[in-house]
């Protein structure tokens, strides 16, 4: 999937996931992700953030306007899923404080202090749940 494709290409690729009513719903777009690039069909998040966020209309559905950011949108929340993932060490989809300073370490990004990086941490938490889940990620 190539984040550059031209507008004959976008349409082509439009027209194979859509059923024949001219816009895609999510069930349309997750069929198709998972058939033509099954490298992001499991990745039932990355899909749904991307399909969220190219309906911009707010209608519920993906029009051929709005395609070409889906496909941007795939591979950029594809990308945040696969730190997020690294991140999450004990696998219950959610980053703990602990987990967040960890990855700090590993990918060796320097920070003053605890304090610093808490802020950090607490500025990407949203919903102040005292975790970081995949949704509260840009």
């Amino acid at each position: 999937m190539s984040q550059r494709m031209n507008k004959a290409e976008l349409k082509k690729l439009f027209k194979a996931f859509d059923n024949g009513n001219g816009h895609l719903s999510l069930a349309e777009i997750d069929r198709a992700v998972t058939y033509f690039y099954p490298q992001f069909g499991t990745n039932k998040q990355a899909i749904m953030r991307a399909y969220k966020e190219a309906d911009t209309s707010g209608n519920g559905f993906v029009e051929l306007n709005e395609f070409g950011k889906i496909i941007d949108l795939l591979l950029y929340y594809d990308d945040i899923s696969k730190v997020f993932q690294q991140l999450d060490r004990n696998k219950d989809k959610r980053i703990s404080f602990e987990e967040f300073k960890k990855g700090h370490e590993i990918l060796d990004i320097e920070y003053d202090d605890n304090v610093q990086l808490k802020q950090e941490f607490n500025s990407i938490d949203t919903n102040h749940g005292g975790y970081i889940l995949f949704d509260e990620v840009n």
